[in-house]
Protein backbone atom coordinates (compact mmCIF):
# COMPACT_ATOMS: atom_id res chain seq x y z
CA UNK A 1 0.00 0.00 0.00
CA UNK A 2 1.04 3.47 -0.91
CA UNK A 3 1.24 5.89 2.16
CA UNK A 4 2.79 9.24 1.86
CA UNK A 5 3.02 12.67 4.64
CA UNK A 6 0.81 15.48 5.10
CA UNK A 7 2.28 18.64 6.87
CA UNK A 8 0.45 21.22 8.56
CA UNK A 9 1.65 24.63 9.00
CA UNK A 10 0.99 28.23 10.49
CA UNK A 11 3.74 30.36 10.67
CA UNK A 12 6.30 27.98 11.53
CA UNK A 13 8.59 27.69 8.70
CA UNK A 14 11.70 26.51 10.43
CA UNK A 15 9.78 23.69 12.38
CA UNK A 16 8.65 22.22 9.60
CA UNK A 17 11.80 22.39 7.60
CA UNK A 18 13.59 20.60 9.91
CA UNK A 19 10.68 17.79 10.29
CA UNK A 20 10.78 17.47 6.62
CA UNK A 21 14.34 17.79 5.93
CA UNK A 22 14.11 14.69 8.95
CA UNK A 23 11.79 12.83 7.13
CA UNK A 24 14.33 12.66 4.20
CA UNK A 25 17.61 12.17 6.14
CA UNK A 26 15.95 9.50 7.59
CA UNK A 27 14.67 7.76 4.22
CA UNK A 28 11.08 7.05 5.58
CA UNK A 29 9.24 4.25 3.45
CA UNK A 30 6.74 6.94 1.97
CA UNK A 31 5.55 8.03 -2.03
CA UNK A 32 5.68 11.44 -1.30
CA UNK A 33 5.71 14.57 1.09
CA UNK A 34 2.36 17.24 1.35
CA UNK A 35 2.55 20.74 3.00
CA UNK A 36 -0.23 22.85 4.00
CA UNK A 37 0.06 25.97 4.64
CA UNK A 38 -1.75 28.42 6.24
CA UNK A 39 -1.34 32.58 5.19
CA UNK A 40 2.51 31.07 4.29
CA UNK A 41 4.92 33.37 2.77
CA UNK A 42 5.96 30.96 0.13
CA UNK A 43 9.54 30.55 2.17
CA UNK A 44 9.79 26.71 3.22
CA UNK A 45 11.04 25.59 -0.49
CA UNK A 46 13.16 27.87 -1.15
CA UNK A 47 14.75 26.46 1.88
CA UNK A 48 15.19 23.41 1.21
CA UNK A 49 17.53 21.50 -0.82
CA UNK A 50 16.85 21.19 -4.53
CA UNK A 51 17.08 17.83 -4.26
CA UNK A 52 13.96 17.47 -1.49
CA UNK A 53 12.03 20.37 -2.43
CA UNK A 54 11.36 19.30 -6.29
CA UNK A 55 9.57 16.11 -4.27
CA UNK A 56 7.25 18.30 -2.10
CA UNK A 57 3.91 19.07 -2.41
CA UNK A 58 3.37 22.72 -1.76
CA UNK A 59 -0.62 23.96 -1.15
CA UNK A 60 -0.33 27.35 0.41
CA UNK A 61 -3.81 28.99 1.35
CA UNK A 62 -4.20 33.08 1.65
CA UNK A 63 -6.10 32.74 4.94
CA UNK A 64 -5.93 30.98 8.38
CA UNK A 65 -7.14 27.10 7.54
CA UNK A 66 -7.46 26.71 11.47
CA UNK A 67 -6.45 23.65 12.73
CA UNK A 68 -9.43 21.45 11.39
CA UNK A 69 -9.66 23.26 8.10
CA UNK A 70 -5.88 22.11 7.65
CA UNK A 71 -6.34 18.65 8.62
CA UNK A 72 -9.64 18.68 6.19
CA UNK A 73 -7.58 20.18 3.40
CA UNK A 74 -4.54 17.62 4.09
CA UNK A 75 -6.75 14.49 3.81
CA UNK A 76 -9.02 15.76 0.90
CA UNK A 77 -5.75 17.02 -1.27
CA UNK A 78 -3.82 13.12 -0.02
CA UNK A 79 -7.44 11.33 -1.73
CA UNK A 80 -6.63 12.51 -5.33
CA UNK A 81 -3.36 11.46 -4.96
CA UNK A 82 -2.37 7.70 -5.70
CA UNK A 83 -1.93 7.47 -1.87
CA UNK A 84 -3.54 4.44 -0.02
CA UNK A 85 -2.99 6.05 3.84
CA UNK A 86 -1.67 9.30 4.98
CA UNK A 87 0.09 10.12 7.87
CA UNK A 88 -0.76 13.63 9.51
CA UNK A 89 1.76 15.71 11.39
CA UNK A 90 1.75 19.00 12.63
CA UNK A 91 4.73 21.12 11.63
CA UNK A 92 6.26 20.00 15.96
CA UNK A 93 5.28 16.88 15.57
CA UNK A 94 7.93 14.80 17.88
CA UNK A 95 6.87 11.19 15.83
CA UNK A 96 9.75 8.88 15.04
CA UNK A 97 10.95 6.47 11.58
CA UNK A 98 10.35 3.34 14.02
CA UNK A 99 7.13 4.49 15.28
CA UNK A 100 5.72 5.45 11.63
CA UNK A 101 6.96 2.00 10.86
CA UNK A 102 5.37 -0.08 13.42
CA UNK A 103 1.82 2.23 12.73
CA UNK A 104 2.34 0.69 8.79
CA UNK A 105 2.34 -2.66 9.98
CA UNK A 106 -1.49 -2.97 10.55
CA UNK A 107 -2.48 -0.80 7.31
CA UNK A 108 -4.16 -4.36 5.80
CA UNK A 109 -6.71 -4.60 8.56
CA UNK A 110 -10.06 -5.59 7.75
CA UNK A 111 -12.39 -2.26 7.53
CA UNK A 112 -9.42 0.58 8.74
CA UNK A 113 -10.41 3.75 9.67
CA UNK A 114 -7.31 5.09 11.20
CA UNK A 115 -4.15 3.95 13.18
CA UNK A 116 -2.72 6.09 15.97
CA UNK A 117 0.65 5.83 18.08
CA UNK A 118 0.76 5.81 21.92
CA UNK A 119 1.54 8.71 23.28
CA UNK A 120 3.96 9.09 25.88
CA UNK A 121 5.07 12.30 28.06
CA UNK A 122 8.78 11.80 29.26
CA UNK A 123 8.70 14.29 31.38
CA UNK A 124 6.37 13.33 33.17
CA UNK A 125 6.21 9.36 32.81
CA UNK A 126 2.77 8.66 31.66
CA UNK A 127 1.01 7.74 28.61
CA UNK A 128 -2.02 8.87 27.06
CA UNK A 129 -4.96 6.47 26.35
CA UNK A 130 -7.45 9.65 25.26
CA UNK A 131 -9.96 7.81 23.14
CA UNK A 132 -11.28 4.45 24.36
CA UNK A 133 -14.38 5.57 25.69
CA UNK A 134 -17.38 6.96 23.35
CA UNK A 135 -18.71 9.68 24.49
CA UNK A 136 -15.21 10.61 27.00
CA UNK A 137 -14.48 14.22 25.64
CA UNK A 138 -11.46 13.75 28.35
CA UNK A 139 -8.09 13.42 28.14
CA UNK A 140 -7.45 9.72 29.69
CA UNK A 141 -4.14 9.45 31.30
CA UNK A 142 -2.50 6.23 32.39
CA UNK A 143 0.66 4.70 34.51
CA UNK A 144 4.03 4.22 32.97
CA UNK A 145 3.30 0.43 31.67
CA UNK A 146 2.84 0.11 28.59
CA UNK A 147 -0.19 -2.01 27.70
CA UNK A 148 0.67 -5.36 26.69
CA UNK A 149 -2.08 -6.06 23.77
CA UNK A 150 -0.77 -4.89 20.67
CA UNK A 151 -3.77 -3.02 19.21
CA UNK A 152 -6.18 -1.52 21.45
CA UNK A 153 -9.63 -0.50 19.78
CA UNK A 154 -10.20 2.82 20.04
CA UNK A 155 -12.83 5.91 18.97
CA UNK A 156 -10.32 8.88 18.46
CA UNK A 157 -7.60 10.38 19.23
CA UNK A 158 -4.76 13.48 18.30
CA UNK A 159 -4.68 14.00 14.43
CA UNK A 160 -0.88 14.36 15.34
CA UNK A 161 0.75 11.30 13.84
CA UNK A 162 -2.33 9.80 13.41
CA UNK A 163 -2.55 7.44 10.27
CA UNK A 164 -5.27 7.87 8.41
CA UNK A 165 -7.14 5.10 5.39
CA UNK A 166 -7.67 7.84 2.44
CA UNK A 167 -11.05 5.51 1.22
CA UNK A 168 -13.46 6.93 3.80
CA UNK A 169 -12.03 10.46 2.28
CA UNK A 170 -12.86 9.26 -0.97
CA UNK A 171 -16.37 7.90 -0.01
CA UNK A 172 -17.00 11.34 1.62
CA UNK A 173 -16.28 11.62 4.88
CA UNK A 174 -14.22 14.49 5.65
CA UNK A 175 -13.12 16.61 8.56
CA UNK A 176 -15.43 19.34 9.17
CA UNK A 177 -13.59 22.52 8.55
CA UNK A 178 -16.33 24.30 10.37
CA UNK A 179 -15.14 23.50 13.50
CA UNK A 180 -11.91 25.78 12.69
CA UNK A 181 -9.87 24.47 15.88
CA UNK A 182 -10.74 22.10 18.84
CA UNK A 183 -11.86 18.16 19.33
CA UNK A 184 -12.22 18.25 14.81
CA UNK A 185 -9.95 14.56 15.71
CA UNK A 186 -12.63 13.29 18.01
CA UNK A 187 -15.51 14.19 15.57
CA UNK A 188 -13.79 13.01 12.86
CA UNK A 189 -13.37 9.50 14.99
CA UNK A 190 -17.03 9.31 15.53
CA UNK A 191 -17.81 10.12 11.81
CA UNK A 192 -15.55 6.87 11.24
CA UNK A 193 -17.14 4.79 13.80
CA UNK A 194 -20.57 5.21 12.61
CA UNK A 195 -19.45 4.58 8.65
CA UNK A 196 -18.39 1.03 10.44
CA UNK A 197 -14.29 1.88 9.77
CA UNK A 198 -12.30 0.68 12.97
CA UNK A 199 -9.67 2.76 14.80
CA UNK A 200 -7.15 1.31 16.96
CA UNK A 201 -4.45 2.52 18.78
CA UNK A 202 -0.96 0.74 18.08
CA UNK A 203 0.94 0.12 21.59
CA UNK A 204 4.18 -0.52 19.71
CA UNK A 205 3.83 2.43 17.94
CA UNK A 206 5.37 5.01 21.19
CA UNK A 207 5.45 8.76 20.63
CA UNK A 208 6.56 11.69 22.92
CA UNK A 209 3.86 14.60 22.62
CA UNK A 210 3.95 17.83 23.42
CA UNK A 211 0.29 18.52 24.27
CA UNK A 212 0.10 21.41 26.06
CA UNK A 213 -0.85 21.12 29.73
CA UNK A 214 0.10 21.84 33.61
CA UNK A 215 -0.50 19.83 36.42
CA UNK A 216 -2.52 21.10 39.08
CA UNK A 217 -2.64 19.71 42.77
CA UNK A 218 -5.82 20.02 44.70
CA UNK A 219 -6.04 18.30 47.91
CA UNK A 220 -4.58 14.91 47.67
CA UNK A 221 -5.81 15.10 43.98
CA UNK A 222 -3.13 15.81 40.93
CA UNK A 223 -5.00 17.12 38.13
CA UNK A 224 -3.59 17.25 34.30
CA UNK A 225 -5.56 20.77 32.40
CA UNK A 226 -4.63 22.37 29.45
CA UNK A 227 -2.31 25.00 29.11
CA UNK A 228 -3.65 26.56 25.64
CA UNK A 229 -4.30 30.47 25.33
CA UNK A 230 -7.07 32.17 26.75
CA UNK A 231 -9.18 32.19 23.65
CA UNK A 232 -9.07 28.46 23.04
CA UNK A 233 -11.90 28.12 25.71
CA UNK A 234 -14.46 29.70 22.86
CA UNK A 235 -13.28 26.25 20.54
CA UNK A 236 -13.14 23.84 22.96
CA UNK A 237 -16.38 24.38 24.82
CA UNK A 238 -18.40 25.42 21.48
CA UNK A 239 -17.16 22.19 19.60
CA UNK A 240 -17.89 20.26 22.22
CA UNK A 241 -21.43 21.28 22.66
CA UNK A 242 -21.47 20.87 18.70
CA UNK A 243 -20.77 17.12 18.84
CA UNK A 244 -23.24 16.41 21.72
CA UNK A 245 -26.00 18.44 20.37
CA UNK A 246 -25.85 18.22 16.51
CA UNK A 247 -23.11 15.88 14.93
CA UNK A 248 -23.58 13.13 17.16
CA UNK A 249 -26.39 14.00 19.53
CA UNK A 250 -26.22 11.71 22.09
CA UNK A 251 -28.22 12.46 26.04
CA UNK A 252 -25.10 10.56 27.75
CA UNK A 253 -22.96 12.78 26.00
CA UNK A 254 -24.78 16.24 26.47
CA UNK A 255 -24.55 15.36 30.49
CA UNK A 256 -20.95 14.30 30.24
CA UNK A 257 -19.91 17.58 28.58
CA UNK A 258 -22.34 19.60 31.01
CA UNK A 259 -20.34 17.37 33.76
CA UNK A 260 -17.07 19.19 31.64
CA UNK A 261 -18.36 22.55 31.23
CA UNK A 262 -19.15 23.04 34.87
CA UNK A 263 -15.84 21.47 36.21
CA UNK A 264 -13.58 23.80 33.58
CA UNK A 265 -15.87 26.96 34.36
CA UNK A 266 -15.01 25.95 38.56
CA UNK A 267 -11.03 25.58 37.58
CA UNK A 268 -11.44 28.87 35.86
CA UNK A 269 -12.96 31.28 38.56
CA UNK A 270 -10.40 29.63 41.07
CA UNK A 271 -7.45 30.54 38.87
CA UNK A 272 -6.46 26.31 38.46
CA UNK A 273 -6.53 26.97 34.33
CA UNK A 274 -3.51 29.27 32.91
CA UNK A 275 -5.63 31.48 31.18
CA UNK A 276 -6.99 35.73 31.91
CA UNK A 277 -9.65 34.21 34.34
CA UNK A 278 -12.77 37.10 33.56
CA UNK A 279 -11.70 36.52 29.26
CA UNK A 280 -12.00 32.79 29.67
CA UNK A 281 -15.57 32.77 31.67
CA UNK A 282 -17.01 35.11 28.88
CA UNK A 283 -15.63 32.95 26.12
CA UNK A 284 -16.19 29.84 27.77
CA UNK A 285 -19.96 31.56 27.97
CA UNK A 286 -20.43 32.32 24.66
CA UNK A 287 -18.74 28.97 23.28
CA UNK A 288 -21.89 27.34 25.14
CA UNK A 289 -24.59 29.51 23.76
CA UNK A 290 -22.88 29.13 20.38
CA UNK A 291 -22.79 25.72 20.36
CA UNK A 292 -26.46 25.05 21.57
CA UNK A 293 -27.45 27.18 18.79
CA UNK A 294 -25.64 25.06 16.49
CA UNK A 295 -22.99 28.38 15.28
CA UNK A 296 -19.74 27.54 13.60
CA UNK A 297 -16.58 28.23 12.12
CA UNK A 298 -13.91 31.12 13.11
CA UNK A 299 -14.94 33.44 15.43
Amino acid sequence: MKVGIAISNYKSNQEVIDLVNRINDEKWPIEGIMIVDSEGDGKILENLSDNVSKNILYHNFDYNLGSAGNLSKRLVLSSKLDWDFVLALNHDALLEKSTFEQLILYMGLDNIGALYPLRYYYAKGFYDFSGTKEVGPWRSFGPSKKPDKALISHIWSSSNGALYNLKPVRSGIIPREEFWMGWEDYLYGLDLKKAGYQQYLVSNAVCDDNYEFEERKIGPIKIKMSAKPTWYHYYRTRNLWLISCYYHPSLIRILLVLVRTFIETFFICFGWEKANRIEALKLQTLGFIHGIMNKSGKK
